[in-house]
């Protein structure tokens, strides 16, 4: 799986973090429910994201579909 141009720009906000793809729109409280985050890529420390996509065992497409 690729990231999208803005999950891209959202790495170099997190360096040494991680960036999540996730299914469906929630509130401003930042609160998203485990089973709609579909995975996450680490972020490097210069804010690239770098290896594979890790796939979240917890996603639920029927109920979040991306």
């Amino acid at each position: 799986m690729q990231p999208h141009p803005d999950e891209i720009k959202e790495a170099a906000k997190h360096p040494g973090g991680w960036v999540y793809r996730i299914a469906g729109t929630f509130g401003p409280d930042g609160r998203v429910p485990p089973e709609a985050i579909v995975g996450a890529w680490k972020v490097a420390l210069n804010g690239k994201i770098e290896g594979s996509f890790t796939f979240n065992p917890k996603y639920d497409p029927a109920r979040y579909p991306s």
